[in-house]
């Protein structure tokens, strides 16, 4: 049997604080010599255990007015607080506060939702709607949905955009407001107030802004339409898009002007600010003309580390000055890029997404697409906007930077603002000591984390078109153990969310630095945490060098995680193209750390038949080399990249079992079901031994060596540089040299 990797995931469900190290090192000395990153990936609206739930259909209001904070530190109570007879003591601070008669008594307290260790969900406003157009109603309260759909692609294209709207369009609430609005060479908006919609189009000059904006034809009052009452015009109006080039020589270029058309919608919202608005875009080609026309770089593929591969495309900074004016109006933009024709510039229209937290889903080409599926998915969970968060930490210690999809704000230390945010999102940060004595402990202070996340909701009637708007605050207080010497934090250190800092980490080096820098910056931290290792091992000799973390198996997989990040799509120099890496990039910024996990380090799972349904080693799967495929124990084997799913059947499968699996067998269900409890439906690839597509598969095997595949390959493998390049075992074995020179220099 093939050997299985390390342990992976170090969760514990429910919570919305994880931190890198499940101990607090005492001091700066001892995180130091340890060499881990110390800090927390946050999921603050992951499902809660207990009373309360950011799921409408389990939330318990519990007035947050009633729930006492701290006089100095603002902290709230907790059920980790001291308490005594008309006082409690914080625990973040360990400041005495007058005890409310609500927590008079431990028996009184034992009953309080807010004493129960786990998520707390309160209410802090909630105001019921019942016409969407009362003009009493703040923008927050009028929740509206714009599609903009890239008509410019061909008549499948658009076909899938159409099946794709019409599944959004079951997914919205029926209380909101919707527009549909198509881009081409020129800007269509749809007027859907009557059971005959009418499409009014509006010309794209070749450069500047368009003389006629969309507020000038049909002003946002008069685009919006309710769901619930226009439904059938909505639906008459999505029937009616067809391609504007299907009719067009094949030698004629087809016009985006994407960057046009939102610079004419955002002028509409600006001037009519009573909508809390968001842009729903499906793309399939370059914006290419108008305003924000992008020129595609000479190298698609991002193999050149150079100056010019990193800059973004030429255009790219009228999609920059959007984003302060999307800001404005507490606007959000999604965009669902379909790679029809080779270069998109999704780095350009990057901005636009993150400034806000929307949504990116990105499709290398049409047979990948699923689009239908993932709308309704993304856009039937419960959303947040306008929320704000803040982690307070105990004393000695205290966060000092934020990353993910978040803005801090400008007045007030360690307060963050998110604009949108689901039940998936996902946000990091970094811990430093603020103390030179490291973290306080007493008898009232421990080492704790709180975290306080205020939001707003909008929460259905049911068989209704009214609605609540709830404006929510969610609390996590968590404490964690100290750590008094480094061999205590490597038995505390969480992999994944390892994995998840380094991410943010990386991809703020390689937006900086470029593509070269960033890799060397990831392995070099490996050479000095697995020196820092040995140092602490008392481990000095060559032939005893561990530098796969033996001792510790809740560390072991971090060697392979880094090594799946340079030799896969968010570091690799040549396996992705811009577009692509962009997405990765964006992926890698915004996910939790299991789902971020597969995408540098995919899961291999081996099958007995297709008649199984659970792998044959049910631990964390397999090494991806082909070693795995013959000793493996399985005939058919399943590649987990988030993204994508590859099956493989080997010779065995394919002479024993159908391929591809039927439809009613029980790994065929075990796929759906994958796909099912994923944020974004992954493509599945099929392929079989002795097949050209094999190729495609065994290219996936990161393990063995990139020459050996035509995939990947950078550097002689010689050197540190282009270790990654020679495949794992020489990659530990040049590491094992690194490590030994940095201690003999140390």
């Amino acid at each position: 049997m093939s050997t299985t990797i390390p342990q992976r995931s170090g969760l514990a469900r429910g919570t919305m604080i994880r931190p890198s190290l499940r101990r607090t090192p005492e001091t700066a000395s001892i995180k130091e010599s340890a060499g881990l990153p110390w800090g927390c990936v946050l999921m603050p609206l992951a499902p809660a255990t207990g009373l309360g739930s950011a799921d409408t259909d389990r939330f318990v209001p519990i007035g947050a007015e009633e729930v006492p904070r701290c006089g100095e530190c603002f902290g709230y109570i907790s059920a980790y607080c001291m308490f005594e007879r008309k006082a409690w003591i914080c625990c973040l601070c360990g400041c005495k506060n007058d005890l409310p008669v609500r927590y008079s008594s431990s028996s009184a307290r034992a009953g309080l939702e807010e004493m129960q260790r786990g998520i707390v969900d309160l209410l802090e406003e909630c105001v019921e709607v019942e016409d969407v157009f009362s003009t009493e109603l703040k923008a927050d309260e009028r929740p509206a949905f714009v599609a903009v759909v890239d008509v410019s692609g061909s008549e499948e294209l658009v076909e899938v955009a159409r099946a794709g709207i019409l599944a959004l369009i079951e997914a919205l609430p029926p209380s909101a407001l919707f527009g549909l609005v198509t881009v081409s060479s020129t800007v269509g908006v749809f007027d859907m107030r009557s059971a005959f919609p009418h499409c009014y189009n509006i010309p794209i000059p070749d450069e500047g802004e368009m003389p006629t904006g969309v507020m000038d034809v049909l002003p946002a009052d008069c685009m919006m339409v309710q769901i619930a009452s226009h439904k059938d015009n909505i639906a008459a109006a999505i029937e009616t898009l067809t391609s504007t080039t299907s009719t067009l020589p094949a030698n004629v270029p087809r016009k985006n002007g994407f960057g046009a058309c939102m610079d004419s919608l955002l002028e509409s919202f600006e001037t009519t600010p009573d909508y809390s608005v968001r842009f729903i875009t499906v793309m399939g080609s370059m914006p290419n003309y108008g305003l924000g026309a992008l020129t595609a770089p000479p190298q698609v593929v991002a193999g050149a580390d150079s100056a010019a591969a990193r800059k973004p495309p030429k255009g790219a900074e009228e999609y920059v000055k959007m984003v302060e004016r999307i800001k404005s109006i507490s606007a959000v933009v999604d965009l669902f890029v379909i790679a029809e024709e080779g270069f998109i510039g999704v780095e350009a229209l990057l901005p636009l997404v993150q400034c806000a937290g929307g949504a990116l889903v990105y499709y290398p080409g049409l047979d990948t697409s699923a689009l239908p599926q993932d709308l309704y998915r993304i856009y039937a969970r419960p959303f947040a906007s306008n929320a704000i968060l803040r982690l307070r930490c105990s004393s000695g210690f205290t966060v000092s930077r934020g990353y993910g999809h978040m803005t801090a704000d400008d007045q007030f230390e360690n307060l963050y603002h998110v604009s949108s945010c689901h039940s998936e999102s996902c946000f990091a940060v970094d811990l430093e000591f603020d103390s030179p004595s490291g973290v306080t402990t007493n008898l009232d202070v421990q080492p704790t984390l709180q975290l306080a996340f205020s939001y707003t909701c909008v929460v259905p009637i049911p068989d209704s078109t009214a609605y609540q708007v709830q404006r929510r605050l969610r609390l996590e207080t968590v404490r964690i153990d100290m750590a008094r010497m480094p061999l205590d934090l490597y038995a505390a250190a969480d992999a994944e969310v390892i994995g998840a800092l380094l991410s943010h980490k990386i991809i703020q080096s390689m937006t900086t630095d470029g593509l070269g820098e960033a890799r060397l910056l990831l392995q070099d931290w490996l050479a000095i945490l697995a020196s820092r290792y040995n140092e602490n091992m008392m481990r000095r000799r060559e032939v005893t060098l561990d530098v796969s973390f033996s001792k510790h198996t809740n560390m072991g997989f971090l060697p392979r995680l880094v090594y799946g990040m340079l030799r896969g799509r968010l570091l690799d120099p040549v396996l992705v193209s811009r577009d692509e890496r962009a997405f990765v990039c964006y992926l890698c910024s915004s996910l939790n750390p299991e789902a971020l996990t597969l995408i540098c380090y995919p899961k291999l799972e081996a099958f007995a038949s297709v008649h199984e349904s659970q792998s044959v080693d049910t631990s964390c799967g397999l090494p991806l080399s082909i070693k795995s495929l013959n000793e493996g124990g399985g005939t058919i084997y399943i590649l987990d990249a988030y993204t994508e799913l590859s099956v493989f059947y080997t010779k065995p499968a394919v002479e024993q079992s159908a391929f591809p699996p039927p439809p009613d067998s029980a790994l065929r269900s075990y796929i759906q079901q994958v796909k099912e409890n994923r944020a974004i439906c992954p493509h599945v690839y099929y392929s079989k031994a002795g097949d050209a597509s094999s190729s495609e598969f065994y290219g996936r095997l990161i393990e063995d060596a990139a020459s050996s595949m035509g995939v990947g390959a950078q550097g002689d493998g010689k050197e540190w540089s282009g270790a990654a390049s020679k495949g794992y075992a020489t990659f530990l074995d040049v590491l094992r040299a690194e490590v030994k020179d940095f201690m003999a220099d140390s």
